[in-house]
């Protein structure tokens, strides 16, 4: 079954599902935590040059890698083992420099980066290391955050009723990214098969699929028939872009 879009200037506390029938919102204080969405921390390694301006200052360059692990301890592991092997490939003409003189400081970029201290929260180590009119930006983070979950839309496990109540905004498009049909940013309020924001109203299928990470995203796919691409409703935490 389609999702169905239009304009609605009634209440916010009242919708229409999709036989035309009027439902109650409900309202985000009565929807229960999955246990699917429980947060976890989860730990982050950033690996990046970064190059120096003509005022001195480092501003980031190129990304080397990105990993994100369970614990702490196989963080820190990891990027140790990444340090001795001194692989961190720039691209580019200039990289030859920087890159050769970093293998050969390995012990002294390992022992940099095991003394390196960040606020202990959600910054566990900060370490930057200069080579030359470049350096490397070694980063450990860690930061609470629920796994990806997949529900049907009437599933309690639906990811988009964690953010029910939240100020999110609203993308639909067509599978491919760059086909936006539509933007609205609000207030969330759901309804047994109904998402609202603002005017925009959406009606979905109990067994539309949903997949997102809780508390930040989620988009329902809606199928259009054979040999059609579907449509893609993404929503996500408005307050995400200032993170």
């Amino acid at each position: 079954m389609s999702a169905i879009t239009r304009n609605d200037t009634r209440t916010p506390e009242t919708t229409r599902d999709e036989f035309g029938r009027d439902s109650q919102v409900r309202p985000a204080s009565a929807v229960q935590a999955h246990p699917s969405w429980r947060e976890q921390e989860h730990y982050d390694l950033w690996v990046e040059w970064q190059q120096r301006d003509s005022a001195g200052r480092w501003h980031p360059h190129q990304p080397v890698t990105h990993r994100t692990f369970r614990t702490r301890e196989d963080t820190l592991l990891h990027a140790e083992r990444l340090i001795n092997r001194g692989d961190f490939p720039m691209q580019g003409g200039s990289s030859a420099a920087p890159v050769t003189l970093l293998r050969n400081r390995r012990a002294a970029l390992l022992s940099a980066f095991r003394e390196a201290e960040g606020d202990g929260v959600t910054l566990i180590r900060e370490a930057l290391f200069p080579v030359g009119e470049y350096a490397l930006s070694l980063r450990v983070t860690c930061e609470r955050v629920a796994d990806p979950v997949r529900a049907t839309f009437a599933s309690a496990a639906n990811p988009l009723r964690s953010l029910a109540g939240q100020r999110v905004k609203l993308t639909v498009l067509i599978e491919h990214p760059y086909d936006v049909l539509t933007r609205a940013e609000g207030l969330l309020e759901l309804g047994e098969r109904t998402a609202r924001i603002v005017t925009e109203v959406q009606t979905y299928a109990a067994g539309a699929a949903v997949q997102g990470v809780p508390y930040r995203n989620a988009t329902v796919t809606v199928p259009r028939g054979f040999l059609k691409k579907p449509l893609l409703y993404r929503y996500e935490l408005a307050a995400e872009e200032s993170r």
